[in-house]
């Protein structure tokens, strides 16, 4: 089976999307992929910027090799040219996940973290046309397509970021999450325009799937118009009339599902707002969080079919 490699995107920071990523998670592995410790799944914290996966995951500066981080990666890339996974020194230094995912083999599941405040080697990291970056990503994920691991799964940075071009550009799907506001929506879908397929790596058709995230629930007058059924006919509208306009660009597949059914992509958790959370491992859910794993499930599932 080919390798899967997946980018947890947002146009805007805040969208909520390394806690989107933290909670398809756990449904992803135990659900769907169930890797092993002989083929594990790699996750890669590509925002180098807020390390937000590292935190979450608990992983401590101690516990990342110099030579075994994101910023090494993009700065060095591996030799792609083995086909086992005990023959990459980089693989041995990965750290473990599986447990903090709800996932049993602890190390079926491996972390190439982002180190906090380290620098990638560039002087500037926004001068992409003149970095190898991406060759050197593209080289560690050649390296996990050679070993033939299940999936390669990056969170990426924002907007533009460099870390967030290559991300996307060495994917063939991206869940591409945003807040139902105005900014975030009409944004999105002018970032999207922009993004052309003739500058990715990969070839042949991409997956992306669209995931209004952080959705308030009740409902709420402003200027006398009601919402959420406002805010979700003009994201239709928006985005009908984007992906329209994207007809004629075959390698691109937008992905819709999250936008239909009884709930509109993934409510808002209030206690994420305090501290951000993961809903499959906690034992006592309130009849919110129940929607939002449930909604969690649905958007693994769409995932695991593309």
């Amino acid at each position: 089976m080919a390798t899967k490699v997946i980018s947890f995107f947002s146009y805007k920071g805040g969208a909520g999307r390394t806690t989107l990523l933290y909670n398809c998670l756990p449904l992803l592995l135990n659900e769907h992929i169930k890797p092993t410790k002989e083929a594990p799944v790699v996750l890669v914290d590509m925002d180098i910027d807020s390390c937000g996966l590292s935190y979450l995951l608990g992983v401590q500066a101690d516990q990342i090799h110099e030579d075994a981080c994101v910023q090494y990666v993009l700065s060095n890339g591996v030799d792609p040219n083995k086909s086992r996974v005990e023959d990459y020194p980089i693989m041995k230094k990965l750290i473990p996940v599986g447990n903090p995912l709800g996932y049993a083999d602890n190390e079926a599941v491996l972390f190439l973290p982002a180190k906090d405040n380290r620098n990638v080697k560039a002087e500037n990291r926004s001068n992409y046309d003149d970095d190898n970056f991406e060759k050197h990503m593209e080289s560690f994920v050649d390296a996990c397509k050679k070993c033939n691991l299940p999936a390669v799964i990056m969170d990426s940075a924002v907007g533009n970021q460099v870390t967030a071009l290559v991300a996307n550009h060495l994917s063939k799907l991206i869940v591409c999450c945003m807040r139902p506001t105005i900014q975030f929506v009409e944004g999105t879908a002018r970032y999207l325009q922009t993004q052309d397929s003739d500058n990715a790596t990969v070839t042949g058709y991409r997956n992306c799937i669209l995931v209004p995230n952080v959705v308030p629930q009740g409902e709420v007058v402003i200027d006398n118009l009601k919402y959420p059924s406002y805010a979700i006919k003009r994201f239709y509208q928006i985005f009908s009339d984007f992906i329209e306009d994207r007809d004629e660009m075959e390698d691109w597949q937008y992905n819709t599902e999250m936008l239909d059914g009884d709930t509109f992509g993934i409510p808002a958790v209030p206690s994420f707002m305090w501290r951000e959370g993961q809903l499959y491992t906690q034992k006592v859910l309130d009849d919110n969080e129940k929607l939002a794993l449930e909604c969690y499930r649905k958007l693994a599932g769409i995932i695991a079919k593309l």
